[in-house]
């Protein structure tokens, strides 16, 4: 292949670059002795003068409307007050059917309910929120019955247990049926959701609960229930999305 071969295709390339361009200067160089590739450049920046001068028309009010709505949504949107309020029902269901309370322990329900609803109302802002719900659980067990030893089968009082279970499992069911109502298979912090809603009834939990001061107790079926209905929702989110995939 010669020079001018070579050459020539780029010129509409050269021509667009800065005057002093090392590869502008080196195809001037040949050009100034080679008629052929000079006219080649030539056509190259008027090309380039064109494009210059083209202008697109702005964009119609339609398609401005069309473009914006989706964002506009999400600005308005008014989600949280109902992700809120889902953590909020989490902790009031135990509350209300328990037979028994005990309201000496209300300051730490409430600081942890309040957590949880923020961590709810905040679901798919917070990348770790399923991870900071579990955290705020097991802190909250560490602090109600501290850290299990190695009689800690003494101290699961598992018929109390699975009641607590099935109470968290239902708090973690609010947030995210909630989120799937409102957000279909597009959900995407469906774990978060969860972790907090089951952390919300835990905080009900310390109110009703008869073994809220055994340590084996809390970490299994209360910060252990947490961890499930995170993992749980990971799994359905999943499975959601990749049914998204195929359809």
């Amino acid at each position: 292949m010669s020079t001018c071969e070579e050459l020539r295709p780029k010129a509409a390339g050269v021509a667009a670059l800065a005057p002093g361009d090392p590869e502008r200067e080196a195809y001037l160089e040949h050009a100034r002795g080679c008629p052929g590739c000079m006219e080649a450049l030539r056509q190259g920046e008027k090309l380039v003068g064109l494009l210059g001068r083209a202008a697109l028309p702005p964009p119609s009010a339609d398609a401005l409307s069309r473009a914006s709505a989706p964002v506009l949504r999400e600005l308005r949107s008014t989600r949280w007050p109902l992700r809120a309020a889902a953590a909020l029902a989490a902790f009031a269901i135990p509350v209300l059917f328990a037979r028994h309370r005990d309201w000496e322990g209300w300051a730490a329900a409430v600081l942890v309910l309040a957590l949880a609803t923020a961590l709810s109302a905040s679901a798919g802002m917070i990348r770790a929120g399923a991870w900071v719900a579990l955290a705020a659980s097991a802190g909250f067990a560490i602090a109600a019955g501290g850290i299990p030893g190695f009689d800690a089968a003494e101290g699961l009082a598992v018929h109390v247990g699975l009641e607590c279970f099935g109470l968290e499992m239902l708090g973690a069911s609010l947030t995210v049926g909630l989120l799937l109502a409102r957000e279909g298979r597009t959900a995407a912090s469906l774990p978060a959701a969860a972790a907090a809603g089951a952390l919300a009834a835990q905080a009900a939990l310390h109110l009703v609960c008869s073994a809220r001061g055994d340590a084996p107790h809390l970490w299994v079926f209360h910060t252990g229930t947490v961890a499930a209905a995170a993992f749980a929702a990971w799994a359905l989110q999943s499975r959601l999305q990749t049914s998204s995939l195929r359809s």
